[in-house]
């Protein structure tokens, strides 16, 4: 199983929101799987241009979270509009976890961004939760399946 990267330069909000002061996250996996949300929910999925060797997280630790699976594979299915990414290959799950890695790693720069711009603390990520469940909807794909 391939394990799920973060980028390098996003590590300074991931060690703020899963510090002892802000304490959102208690797991690494928990606030990727926040992030990945967040960008997708803003349409904002951006490459990892550098990771950390050793430090990627193994997919089992994410067994915790019942929609792990069902979301990879939506999210993959959603981005590349082929039912292609639903087959259980190495190449498949590969571009699968490339799509949650971006749209974790986006979701991180909008984290950062809102944290930069505010005081760091916890009433700031529940100001950003608040703005964006009061946003518009999501983006819908058109999705053009066959089985």
């Amino acid at each position: 199983m391939k394990r799920i990267q973060r980028a390098s330069d996003k590590e300074s909000i991931i060690e703020l929101l899963t510090s002892d002061s802000v304490g959102a996250f208690r797991e690494i996996w928990r606030l990727l799987f926040f992030a990945a949300m967040v960008g997708y929910k803003n349409g904002r999925r951006e490459p990892l241009t550098s990771t950390q060797t050793g430090e990627g997280i193994r997919q089992d630790s994410f067994a915790n979270n019942p929609v792990w699976l069902g979301t990879v594979y939506l999210l993959g299915l959603v981005e590349t509009g082929s039912t292609d990414v639903l087959r259980a290959t190495e190449e498949s799950e590969d571009e699968r976890i490339k799509v949650f890695e971006e749209y974790a790693n986006g979701g991180l720069a909008i984290l950062k961004e809102e944290f930069d711009a505010s005081n760091g603390n916890l009433d700031a990520l529940l100001s950003f939760i608040q703005s964006q469940t009061e946003s518009s909807a999501p983006k819908t794909p058109d999705l053009k399946i066959a089985i």
